[in-house]
């Protein structure tokens, strides 16, 4: 089954990834906690694999305006 990453603020496709087996085990191999995990990998509607990380556009923005790190989602 193949994985979609997506940026999590603007919800941009980034890429897609063929083995959902590797990248499950690629980013549980990060030092993260469980709530980290369950939010950067999430299951949609149709159980397809979602993968949500930040796309360059919305890094850029963030780092220009660091109040927006409260915020789940914005618009660029």
């Amino acid at each position: 089954m193949s994985v979609k990453v997506k940026c999590r603020h603007c919800l941009r496709a980034i890429g897609e990834m063929k083995d959902s087996n590797q990248v499950q085990q690629l980013v549980q191999e990060q030092p993260l906690s469980n709530d980290e995990l369950n939010e950067i990998l999430q299951e949609d509607e149709q159980g397809e694999l979602n993968v949500l990380l930040v796309c360059e556009e919305c890094e850029e923005i963030l780092t220009q305006n660091p109040s927006l790190f409260e915020q789940d989602n914005f618009i660029h």
